[in-house]
């Protein structure tokens, strides 16, 4: 099924990273300067199609009114999953500790645009999504993300679990993050090879995930309220590792 995703960012990012994906890119003509001129060359490039839209407001198909489109749209085929062992490429190839992310049952496009754009600038190595019963990456994930969904390896998994246990066999460890759990991340070692699980943005990591998990951590909280958002949350578990690593 064709997806639709406007904003100079994601386009720039399709286009770099996944261009065989586009279809065709729309341009409201009267703005064609800066970035978006750099979209148009590039596209032309490439040889991806090209059209002008030149109606009042600048609104093309499948476009929701009042969406701030920053003048260009372009729809793209299905989008293009990994595989586990392209995650595992992504580590060796770089040289680097293994950190992985895994999503369990996390519903909101807007939070998981919003992991994966922070774990695209963390340098997390690649993140796993459920088929089932979670968000997929849609159109809304790609322009929450400002484009980094197409950056990093993303793999759709039917079981969780099976995925957790493939990279335990190849001597990953497994962190729960919960506001639940009895330590904080700031205690823990994080200089080893990591798979961050996070949860379901009301019941959190199901208990049969949770005992995949080697140890499960929290973030410390001050105020009133008991925990953060799971973007939120994400952010600061996935800076704390990258901080520790780079002391």
């Amino acid at each position: 099924m064709t997806k639709v995703i406007w904003g100079i960012n994601p386009l720039l990012e399709a286009l770099k990273n996944h261009p065989e994906l586009i279809e065709e890119i729309i341009f409201e003509k009267k703005t064609l300067s800066g970035k978006k001129f750099q979209i148009l060359e590039k596209a032309k490039k490439l040889n991806i199609p090209i059209k002008f839209y030149t109606r009042e407001p600048f609104c093309p198909p499948k476009v929701p009114k009042d969406s701030n489109t920053q003048g260009v749209v372009a729809y793209i085929r299905e989008f293009l999953y990994a595989d586990l062992e392209d995650i595992e490429a992504n580590w060796s190839k770089k040289g680097e500790l293994p950190l992985v992310l895994a999503l369990d049952e996390v519903m909101d496009p807007q939070n998981v645009g919003n992991i994966l754009r922070v774990a695209d600038g963390l340098g997390v190595h690649g993140v796993i999504l459920q088929k089932h019963r979670a968000c997929e990456v849609t159109s809304t994930v790609i322009r929450v993300s400002s484009g980094s969904a197409f950056n990093l390896p993303i793999v759709l998994v039917k079981n969780l679990k099976e995925a957790l246990d493939y990279f335990s066999k190849k001597g990953v460890w497994i962190l729960g993050l919960s506001h639940r759990a009895d330590r904080f991340i700031f205690e823990l070692d994080l200089k080893v090879p990591l798979l961050v699980i996070v949860g379901n943005e009301e019941k959190g990591i199901r208990p049969s995930v949770m005992e995949r998990c080697h140890f499960m951590a929290k973030i410390p909280m001050r105020g009133k309220v008991e925990s953060l958002n799971v973007a939120q949350a994400t952010g600061i578990a996935l800076y704390e590792i990258v901080r520790q690593r780079s002391l």
